[in-house]
């Protein structure tokens, strides 16, 4: 039996009002991806980087902020979270009126290429934060991004003890970044993803099908990037080969 209220106050990822709920399936998971993530990291440490970049990546609501959240708790590293959706170009109502522009001129084709995009977010930014970090740089200012447009600053975050920075995002395999060391993979269906998106409550008409267009174009990018995946986690909580990967989304 998993003790649940054990973690229920643990520090989570930066993203400003972003709510994070750790079930029992999120423990498990992370009790599983733990000692694999140990290992890359003690092979890294082996050559010499004290500076590690971890990313988690999945599809939206998939449970990416508490399995990095988790994974940061339990590790015996100071270690920090950081949200990439505080990284778009735009706040998430202007981002979402550029989607359906963008599908409205374009059509999905055009869709699928602007969605995790260099124009759609600021991956040189993200690029610049790891580099810092593994550059040993004691101060980072990094940004906070809510839902308006007065909700947008930047926080000096104290990295000087910090041994391994989380990113937890959607696009934290992305080609983009350069910086990520161990790329995990929680994978799952735009559908799993949808429902547990419902749960949060996070975002308006999460069942429109505009929205159910995103999920699968960003669950092809997820799919067409797992290869890079050190670590790759199934819905159920089982650790998959990139081949046994590749036969369940077939």
């Amino acid at each position: 039996m998993v003790d649940i209220e054990k973690y229920a106050n643990i520090p989570h990822g930066d993203m400003p009002g972003d709510k994070i709920c750790i079930g029992e399936d999120h423990v498990k998971k992370a009790e599983i991806i733990l000692p694999l993530l140990e290992k890359e990291i003690d092979a890294l440490k082996a050559q010499g980087q004290n500076k590690i970049v971890v990313c988690v990546c999945g599809g939206s609501g998939v449970g990416k902020s508490e399995i990095a959240s988790l994974l940061s708790y339990m590790l015996p590293q100071k270690s920090y979270v950081l949200s990439g959706d505080n990284y778009p170009h735009r706040i998430p109502s202007e981002n979402d009126a550029m989607r359906e522009k963008v599908y409205a001129d374009g059509g999905e084709e055009a869709l699928r290429a602007y969605l995790g995009s260099q124009d759609e977010i600021d991956f040189t930014k993200v690029n610049e934060i790891a580099k810092a970090f593994k550059a040993g740089e004691k101060t980072i200012s990094l940004k906070r991004m809510g839902r308006t447009p007065d909700e947008l600053w930047w926080d000096d975050v104290d990295f000087s003890d910090t041994e391994v920075l989380f990113i937890e995002w959607t696009h934290g395999n992305s080609d983009h970044l350069t910086e990520v060391d161990i790329p995990i993979l929680l994978n799952s269906t735009p559908e799993e993803t949808l429902a547990h998106r419902k749960a949060r409550n996070r975002d308006g008409a999460v069942d429109s099908p505009f929205v159910m267009m995103v999920l699968r174009l960003e669950q092809d990018m997820l799919v067409a990037q797992a290869h890079k995946a050190k670590i790759i986690v199934s819905k159920a909580g089982e650790i998959l080969s990139f081949d046994e990967f590749k036969k369940i989304m077939m």
